[in-house]
């Protein structure tokens, strides 16, 4: 039943933006969609650990080397959201690369 709804709605969002000629295909736009959000994932993420890099003066993998046997419970919260961080961001380059290839006509 959801496979049908979703089979249903996507040309009812997208059909608009390929009549407007904006893609040639309901399947072409909402691959570009998709990406369009991936790389403003890439993006944010990219800004949130040049903020940290900047915080610090460090890369993340200075910063861990710093912090070895010294760190104190703040500088690992934060040493573990900059590692989740990078974590993500890797997850969501992964992700685009694998949409790039999907071949969606």
């Amino acid at each position: 039943m959801a496979t049908r709804m979703i089979s249903q709605t996507i040309p009812l969002l997208t059909d608009p933006l390929v009549r407007a000629g904006f893609y040639p295909t309901s399947d072409q736009a909402l691959k570009q969609i998709v990406l369009d959000y991936v790389d403003r994932r890439i993006v944010w993420s990219l800004n949130k650990v040049s903020r940290l890099e900047k915080k610090h003066g460090l890369t993340f993998t200075e910063f861990s080397q710093a912090l070895s046997g010294r760190a104190s419970i703040a500088d690992e919260d934060e040493w573990m959201a900059w590692e989740s961080l990078l974590d993500m961001l890797e997850s969501w380059r992964e992700a685009k690369l694998e949409i790039q290839r999907r071949d969606v006509g």
